[in-house]
């Protein structure tokens, strides 16, 4: 994965998002429409086979990259979550 960040304003950010596909940004975005800071969180994908996906995320004034690190770490501690309950109920 490797992030390019295109334009980022006070409350706007676009970050193109190379080597991942709707798994990781939808996923994502429904991440970060949680944050009730978030005003927009999309993404675009021109072509599934030859251009790579661009997050788009404007917030309400709050700053968007402390929304899309929360939003990375609410999603880690989901999965976190899983893993232990999938373990614990997989235990032979």
């Amino acid at each position: 994965m490797e992030l390019t960040i295109l334009n980022k304003t006070e409350n706007e950010i676009n970050i193109k998002v190379t080597g991942e596909t709707h798994t990781m940004l939808s996923i994502l975005k429904t991440a970060l429409l949680d944050n009730k800071h978030v005003e927009i969180a999309t993404y675009d994908i021109k072509h599934p086979t030859i251009s790579e996906p661009v997050l788009f995320v404007r917030t309400d004034g709050a700053d968007p990259v402390d929304v899309i690190k929360k939003a990375s770490k609410d999603i880690v501690k989901e999965c976190d979550e899983f893993i232990k309950l999938f373990t614990k109920k997989t235990k032979s």
